[in-house]
């Protein structure tokens, strides 16, 4: 829940939110230092810190 309110309120106040959904599995990821793997760049790229991989296009 630390990272989740964080997370939110950096991409509210940047004018960039992404989906609750979303926003749980990216707090998820990072409060685990997990590496995310999603097709879903577009909105996970906006949150700050979190490691991606996007299997489909490897």
């Amino acid at each position: 829940a630390q990272h989740y309110g964080a997370i939110k309120a950096k991409l509210q106040t940047a004018g960039t939110p992404i989906g609750e959904n979303d926003l749980w599995i990216a707090a998820h990821a990072l409060a685990a230092d997990m590496t995310l793997v999603t097709n879903n760049l577009r909105e996970f790229q906006r949150v700050p810190g979190l490691k991606l991989e996007n299997w489909v296009d490897a």
